[in-house]
C-alpha cells in the first residue's frame, strides 16, 4: 500500500510538470503601414498601446481587428460620420472590442465606420476603414497592459497584414 501512494504521488506530481494548453491569440497588422507609437509618444507620455498609420488619406485601408481566432467583436460606433475626423489628434471614436474570460479587454480604435461595422464573431474581420490611425490596446480596470506587444514591434516599424504586431495570451 505505501509503495503504491508513493507511485500515485509521483505520477500526480509528474502531471504538474507538463506544459498546459495556453490560448495564445496572435496580432497581425490591421493593414500596411507604420507604427507610430507603443509604450510612450515622442513627447514622452505614457501611451501603452499600438498605433499604426498608413500615411494614405483616411478610408485608403480596411481595418482588420488583427486577431487570429475567432473572438466575439463588440462593435461601438460612436461617430455618426463615415468621414475621417481629425481635429481631436486620436480619430473618431469608434471601437471594435474583446472582452477575455480573466476581465482583460483588447481594444481597435479609430476606424471610420462602414457596413462592415457591425457586432460579428470573426477571425481577423473588417470592422471599418482606416481613419487617421488605427489604434490597439489591452486594459483590465484601467490598466493598459503593454507586455502583449513588447519584443514583437517598436515604434518606426514598416508593417503589413502579415507582420506579428503581438501575442495577446
Amino acid at each position: 500500500m505505501r509503495h503504491t501512494m508513493k507511485m500515485t504521488l509521483a505520477a500526480l506530481a509528474s502531471l504538474a510538470l507538463l506544459p498546459t494548453a495556453v490560448s495564445a491569440h496572435t496580432v497581425k497588422g490591421p493593414h500596411p503601414g507604420t507604427v507610430l507609437a507603443t509604450t510612450y509618444y515622442s513627447s514622452g507620455s505614457f501611451h501603452g498601446a499600438v498605433d499604426i498609420a498608413s500615411g494614405a488619406s483616411c478610408n485608403s485601408w480596411g481595418v482588420e481587428t488583427g486577431v487570429v481566432g475567432s473572438v466575439y467583436w463588440n462593435v461601438t460606433i460612436q461617430s455618426t460620420t463615415t468621414a475621417c475626423v481629425t481635429s481631436s489628434g486620436s480619430g473618431n471614436g469608434n471601437e471594435a472590442r474583446h472582452h477575455w474570460a480573466d476581465g482583460w479587454t483588447f481594444r481597435v480604435w479609430h476606424f471610420v465606420k462602414t457596413a462592415a461595422s457591425v457586432d460579428k464573431t470573426c477571425d481577423r474581420c473588417q470592422v471599418g476603414d482606416e481613419g487617421e490611425h488605427t489604434h490597439f490596446h489591452q486594459d483590465k480596470s484601467g490598466t493598459k497592459d503593454t507586455s502583449w506587444y513588447s519584443g514583437y514591434t517598436t515604434k518606426g516599424e514598416a508593417v503589413d497584414r502579415t507582420e506579428t504586431i503581438g501575442v495577446l495570451d
